[in-house]
């Protein structure tokens, strides 16, 4: 009687462990296959042709409520500002990428120094850059194509606003979380990255993403989340 009771158990214990497994495989294979379906990249996209990228700041769009000590030119402020380090940190995020291709660097990402400085002065602020023809962007800058990365939120980041970003560091083995980061409700974000043909302003690819529970909820966080996301989907890197 003990020696069935024992095999019954057994025998719904390794039911039970398979079940878990399976289970456990299936929602891997679901998460891969939605992480998949984020990104496009043209058909008839010839990679070869690509050289050297630009990646321009972040344009943040805002639609959340706004506090009464708040101005739109303190907002625009502070947008700008997390744009440009959101630039810094991305750029880190693909040299970190392509440094693990054992056959070398595929392309090249324009210094961001330069582009910034390019860009200075022509006096384009972020805002005017998502305005113009990417093809003119990238024949301004003097690369193949550009990486345009857009994010809105119905959160404002004005608020006790940090620098300083440790992922914007990473290569410099410098990490140092910043202080009084604000918190963004994570939901109410989504992040588009494009990237343009120089030739043309022709789509050659683009990945997006949809915030969830998954991710961070400080903004700290975030921009090494979407940095990480981009860098990890961006063809060319290895």
């Amino acid at each position: 009687m003990l020696k069935r009771f024992l095999f019954f158990e057994l025998r719904l214990l390794t039911k039970n462990t398979f079940m878990r497994t399976f289970l456990l495989l299936l929602s891997i294979s679901f998460m891969a296959s939605c992480a998949n379906r984020a990104v496009y990249k043209s058909p008839d996209q010839d990679e070869t042709t690509i050289r050297s990228i630009a990646v321009l700041p972040l344009k943040i769009t805002q639609t959340g409520h706004r506090a009464r000590t708040e101005t739109e030119e303190s907002i625009k402020k502070a947008n700008d500002e997390w744009g440009y380090v959101f630039q810094s940190s991305l750029h880190s995020y693909l040299l970190k990428q392509t440094s693990r291709n054992n056959r070398g660097q595929l392309v090249a990402f324009q210094a961001i120094q330069k582009t910034n400085a390019i860009l200075k002065e022509q006096n384009l602020a972020i805002t005017d850059l998502y305005d113009r023809k990417p093809e003119d962007l990238a024949k301004l800058l003097g690369v193949d194509a550009v990486l345009m990365t857009t994010l809105d939120t119905d959160k404002n980041f004005s608020d006790n606003v940090a620098y300083g970003m440790k992922a914007g560091r990473i290569l410099l083995g410098a990490a140092k979380s910043p202080v009084n980061v604000p918190s963004v409700n994570s939901s109410d974000i989504n992040m588009n990255s494009y990237l343009y043909d120089a030739n043309d302003s022709k789509l050659l690819w683009k990945t997006y993403r949809s915030g969830g529970a998954d991710m961070p909820y400080n903004v700290d966080g975030q921009i090494e989340y979407f940095s990480n996301w981009i860098a990890k989907k961006l063809p060319y890197r290895s």
